[in-house]
């Protein structure tokens, strides 16, 4: 039985934990805390959901959200495609099982060393956006394929991906015009929405805009194969997300609608909403106190650690106890156990009066927690199982 139950709106997706309690503390006992418990068949699900989803779309999961083995080594038994950024990235791609004819390096802006090290394994995809890019690439490996990223956003995205990165769009003739000249092999374009993108609508506007582009470029000569619409989707967290099925739908019309006369490989990059459900974090209450009126709870998890992603990636985490609903609740403050003041986990949630030593679930822990989290204070960091 799950550990506990939030209610779901109609075509919703809602931060639920994968275990039970009672499987929280069998594994809290083996492998200690804080844990990070990945569920492979969550994982199989959500993929396999995205790809019906996404029909025709080929999906190369963005390893920047969560490199976790258990993970990877999951979707790669699924045939899965992988995008990577670096060295780190594609080493553990490799170790999960992937090949590099499966992968697609996307970081617009490389070392010479990241570059040359990801050609070398055998990578032969990657990105840029930008003239030194281009001349990087073709000083070090011109004879790889690539796509250049363009500058969008939507307007339901939490973050902006193109604040850094994407050719803006009135000078992607000029540099497509650049790096063909440099006799490198231009095969398509890819952009991003932006990070947890709540509105699928944002895609098709931004299709739009692309499409344009592409016949513009098409018109002056270059050979267009690849369109890679990126990530961005959504994943729940305390508040629902679009369910996958309603997202891709849209999504599949607007390629339909927009690109469909083409005879163009698509692609995307899903990481969050990927991964996000496919990991519950169990974690410890280690103590407590009453400061200025309101209960404190200091857990063994917190802000430079799993909880990397309230700062971040501007996400907030449900924090389920056991026997919640049969237990008077109050307004508290949740801590995590560095000695920064700024750890702060929760300020706004309402639970019962917690023992030390009392697990804490969180779901929807699989993207942007433990692979943005740090040993900071000398503190361990989660370990991680698979379970299912």
């Amino acid at each position: 039985m799950i550990a506990s139950t939030i209610l779901r709106a109609p075509n919703a997706r809602t931060a639920q934990p994968n275990l039970s309690f009672d499987l929280a503390k069998e594994l809290a006992e083996k492998h200690g805390t804080p844990l990070l418990v990945v569920s492979r068949s969550k994982a199989i699900e959500t993929y396999w959901a995205m790809k019906n989803a996404l029909p025709g779309v080929d999906l190369y999961y963005a390893a920047k959200a969560n490199p976790d083995l258990h993970f990877l080594s999951t979707l790669n038994g699924e045939n899965a495609f992988i995008d990577v950024c670096s060295p780190g990235e594609l080493k553990a791609a490799l170790a999960a099982g992937f090949t590099p004819d499966r992968m697609l390096h996307t970081h617009p802006c490389k070392t010479d060393a990241n570059l040359w090290e990801c050609y070398e394994a055998g990578v032969n995809w990657f990105v840029f956006d930008n003239p030194i890019e281009a001349e990087k690439i073709r000083r070090l490996t011109p004879d790889v394929n690539l796509l250049l990223r363009l500058a969008t956003t939507g307007a339901s995205s939490r973050i902006n991906l193109s604040a850094k990165f994407g050719c803006p769009m009135h000078e992607a003739l000029e540099l497509l015009a650049t790096a063909k000249a440099k006799g490198l092999k231009i095969r398509g374009f890819s952009f991003h929405v932006g990070s947890q993108c709540l509105n699928p609508q944002d895609y098709v506007e931004v299709l739009r805009s692309v499409r344009a582009v592409w016949d513009e470029a098409t018109q002056a000569g270059h050979h267009l194969e690849v369109l890679d619409i990126g990530g961005g989707f959504p994943a729940p967290y305390r508040e629902d997300a679009p369910s996958i099925e309603t997202f891709g739908e849209v999504i599949t019309n607007g390629l339909r609608d927009i690109f469909g006369d083409l005879p163009i490989r698509l692609i995307a990059e899903p990481g969050r909403g990927l991964c996000t459900e496919s990991v519950t974090l169990i974690t410890r209450v280690i103590g407590k106190s009453r400061r200025w009126e309101l209960p404190w709870f200091f857990l063994d998890d917190g802000i430079y650690g799993s909880f990397s992603g309230k700062i971040f990636d501007h996400t907030d985490f449900p924090l389920l106890v056991e026997n919640d609903g049969s237990r008077e609740t109050v307004p508290c403050v949740v801590a995590g156990p560095t000695c920064d003041s700024t750890d702060i986990v929760s300020r706004d949630q309402w639970l019962p009066d917690l023992e030390v030593g009392e697990l804490v679930l969180v779901p929807s822990m699989g993207a942007y927690a433990a692979a943005s989290a740090s040993p900071f204070n000398g503190l361990p960091m989660a370990n991680s199982v698979a379970i299912d």
